[in-house]
């Protein structure tokens, strides 16, 4: 059985700030050796239950942090940026299920370090209308291949996010968000063995939990903090700007709704890097 792993920072207990998460801060290397050892308590509780083969995709940042003399030798790993598909890179119809490590979405209240693919520079993502994170949106992505969202890691308020998605999915919550960066976290080694059992019981369970039903036609709408990164975006044909600091396209193909997502987003990054 095949396991597919996003694995994002955010969601680790313990973290709780923007300068654990990023090369060049104090925090940073204690950070990635969190994140990998609760990486392994996912692939110790799944094999548990007989999933036999895992592949890690990092979804964080520039997507080269993992440390792979300490990574479950049964798992291989996805590295680098930019990937064709992001956050779900390598995920196709031959695995069984897939797992996220990762947080509430932008404007979640006490969601820690809660936000949708670029921390200050993207206000709100909707889709068909609807607000929607990086859980929902990685969860249809799944959907894209018939692979079903079985276990989602993080603190309360992804949890609730992913069982409002998906009732049946599990989920391992190893922090209690009290604010944007403020969170009670368990013991690490409860953390740890919380994720292992979550674990076991989604792969256990991997029957019994549905893909996301996915809709007949996708429009996303981007809402930016500038007004300058919409200007932009809108140059992008099918992209129409339909305010000061929103964008909107639409598509029948998930895939390619996500792609036009993936050079959006990473224009609001250039332009903020570029002038601040």
């Amino acid at each position: 059985m095949k396991i597919f792993i996003s694995a994002d920072f955010e969601g680790v207990c313990g973290v709780v700030e923007n300068r654990q998460c990023f090369p060049g801060n104090l925090d940073f290397n204690r950070t990635r050796r969190l994140w990998v050892e609760e990486i392994n308590a996912i692939v110790e509780g799944a094999m548990l239950a007989g999933a036999t083969e895992f592949v890690v995709n990092e979804a964080h940042g520039a997507m080269n942090y993992l440390l792979p003399d300490i990574l479950h030798p049964k798992a291989s790993f996805i590295s680098g940026y930019v990937k064709l598909d992001n956050q779900m890179e390598g995920l196709d119809n031959t695995f069984a299920g897939a797992i996220i490590m990762g947080h509430a979405r932008a404007g979640t209240a006490e969601g820690v370090l809660n936000h949708t693919y670029v921390m200050r520079d993207v206000v709100e993502l909707r889709l068909n209308d609807e607000p929607i994170g990086e859980l929902g949106l990685n969860a249809y992505w799944a959907s894209y291949f018939g692979i079903p969202l079985i276990l989602v890691i993080g603190d309360d308020k992804a949890a609730k996010e992913a069982k409002a998605l998906i009732p049946e999915i599990e989920t391992a919550v190893v922090k209690y968000g009290l604010s944007q960066f403020t969170a009670h976290n368990l013991p690490l080694e409860t953390a740890r063995n919380v994720i292992r059992e979550s674990s076991k019981k989604a792969v256990a369970r991997i029957r019994k939990i549905p893909p996301l039903k996915m809709l007949e036609s996708f429009s996303l709408e981007i809402e930016f903090s500038l007004s300058e990164i919409a200007h932009l975006c809108s140059f992008i044909p099918g992209v129409e700007r339909i305010n000061s600091r929103t964008v909107r396209f639409s598509s029948n193909d998930y895939r390619q709704i996500q792609h036009v997502r993936i050079v959006c987003t990473n224009l609001a990054l250039a332009i903020v890097r570029a002038h601040f």
